[in-house]
């Protein structure tokens, strides 16, 4: 009986043990636009100042569950920037235009949804260099921190901004 009992306990103990939350992030693509401003700006003196490209930034995340990853922050190359949250109600989203840019599209497995994350620096910083390959998102479930890497950043066509 006591055997009986001692393997009751084992066993539910195990089970336990493997009832652990995991992150709910399953995959994250990243995507960047650089664009140059249209006219040459000048300083006070008629002396043209170097322009600075214009860098759009944001990452699509599929995640699985009915609860969307709280996202905590977003590093670039260890740089914080400022992010914003917008739930994507399709599961298959187009990069950019769909002329300029054939193929680029993002479909959710069955089960995932996506969420798109818009980046910008904080102000008086500056956004990091283009093609950055060192891209950490930090979101909490549950109450434990989970970090999700990203590899690489793609880069998608626009037509010119002026």
């Amino acid at each position: 009986m006591k055997i009986l009992l001692l393997n009751i306990f084992l066993l539910t103990g195990f089970s336990v043990s493997f009832a652990q939350v995991n992150c709910n992030v399953k995959k994250a693509y990243a995507f960047y636009n650089v664009s140059m401003p249209g006219a040459q700006m000048v300083d006070e003196n008629g002396n043209p100042i170097r322009p600075r490209a214009n860098i759009t930034r944001f990452i699509y995340v599929e995640y699985s569950g009915s609860k969307m990853p709280d996202i905590k922050a977003v590093l670039y190359n260890g740089v914080l920037l400022d992010f914003s949250v917008v739930s994507v109600k399709e599961k298959t989203v187009s990069i950019g235009d769909k002329e300029l840019n054939p193929g680029m599209t993002i479909t959710a497995k069955k089960g995932n949804a996506l969420l798109q994350i818009n980046l910008q620096p904080f102000e008086g910083k500056t956004m990091p260099d283009a093609d950055c390959k060192n891209i950490v998102i930090k979101s909490k479930l549950a109450g434990k921190l989970c970090k999700f890497y990203v590899t690489r950043e793609t880069a998608f066509a626009t037509l010119p901004r002026y």
